[in-house]
Parts: C-alpha cells; sequence; structure tokens
C-alpha cells in the first residue's frame, strides 16, 4: 500500500485523511458540498494509480462513495459503524469529521478495519426497491389503521371499515363519510391515499 485514507461521510461534506505511506506525507481536507460528480472529480488526483486504499464508515451516503473509488480503480473498504465506535474507545474529547476520518484511516493503516461486506449492485437495487416496498406497505397499513380510528371515533358504522381495497368499498366509504362524519373527519379521510 502507498495511499492509505479515510473518508467521513455527511450530505454537505465529504472529510478526507490520507497518508502517502512511502514519504509519510499526510492530506486532510474536506470536499464540500458532496455528491457523486464532486468526489469523481476529486479522485483523479489518484488516476493511474494502483496502490491506494479507501474506507469508509457504512451509514448513509456510503454507496456513492464506493461505488466512485471502485470506478477509479482505488480498493473500497466499507467500516462497520458500531464497532468503528467502539474503537475509538472511551472520548476524551469532542467527536469530529476530521477525527472520524483519521480513525478509520489508522484502523485500515494498522489492519484493525472492522470491515463490512460491500453487496454488488444489483444487490444493491433490489435491497432499494424492497425498502421501498416495505416503507410503503407500512405506510398503507398505517394510514387503513387510521381510517378505521376515524371512523370509530365518529360513530360511523362498523360495516363502513369493509372491503377499502376495491373500488366499489371506497367509494362506500366516501359516501359514509359525508354522511357520517365531521368536516375534520372528511378531511382526514380524504387525505388517505386508498386508491
Amino acid at each position: 500500500m502507498s495511499i492509505v485514507g479515510g473518508l467521513d461521510v455527511h450530505r454537505q461534506q465529504i472529510t478526507f485523511d490520507y497518508v502517502d505511506t512511502t514519504t509519510g506525507e499526510v492530506k486532510r481536507g474536506q470536499i464540500g458540498h458532496a455528491d457523486r460528480h464532486r468526489f469523481a472529480a476529486w479522485l483523479r488526483r489518484f488516476e493511474g494509480r494502483e496502490d491506494v486504499e479507501f474506507a469508509v464508515e457504512g451509514c448513509t451516503g456510503w454507496r456513492y462513495v464506493v461505488e466512485e473509488l471502485d470506478r477509479a480503480g482505488i480498493t473500497p473498504h466499507l467500516a462497520e459503524p458500531a464497532d468503528t465506535s467502539a474503537a475509538r474507545g472511551r472520548k476524551r474529547h469532542a467527536k469530529t469529521d476530521r477525527t472520524d476520518s483519521h480513525l478509520i484511516r489508522d484502523l485500515l493503516l494498522q489492519g484493525r478495519l472492522p470491515s463490512c461486506y460491500i453487496p454488488p449492485s444489483d444487490i444493491l437495487e433490489i435491497r432499494a426497491l424492497l425498502e421501498c416496498y416495505q416503507d410503503l406497505r407500512r405506510d398503507h397499513t398505517a394510514w387503513i389503521q387510521r381510517i378505521h380510528a376515524v371512523l370509530f371515533h365518529q360513530g360511523a358504522p362498523a360495516w363502513a371499515e369493509r372491503d377499502m381495497s376495491s373500488d366499489q368499498g371506497r367509494t362506500r366509504l366516501r359516501h359514509t363519510a359525508v354522511e357520517h362524519l365531521s368536516a375534520a373527519g372528511q378531511t382526514q379521510m380524504g387525505a388517505a391515499p386508498l386508491e
């Protein structure tokens, strides 16, 4: 290894800390307004080198960072967040982005980085779709429960809650709302994404 570094990723910036193990030269700083394009441009400084490795903590934003490292021919490492935090030890002073990137770099350099598996991009895509489905399912369930609560709270007939998944059931629910619910209850029902 010749260049070994750590990256601390946040929505507004990426903090970097890397060392050239041959010369001992250390570079630290930030890449402002962190996004894929700016990070890829920053990585161009390592073009043509095959001896560069960077580690990033496996928190939100790691995916595009790892993808760009890989695209630039840089060996990416993904650090497990809880174990990386434990490796920090007891806090003696405030934790900063700079200390985080330095810690990640040192753990990688010492061969003590608590690593995570980096899944292939097709697996990441499937995970993203499953997470979306799970979120939509959770939201749908929450809305159904909210509708049941509004109907019960305002004393609507119990039969109104049945079959909200069909067009006929939703039509019956809208009529029930007009007949049995207050203006606020009708607004609540109208806000429900039942279609």
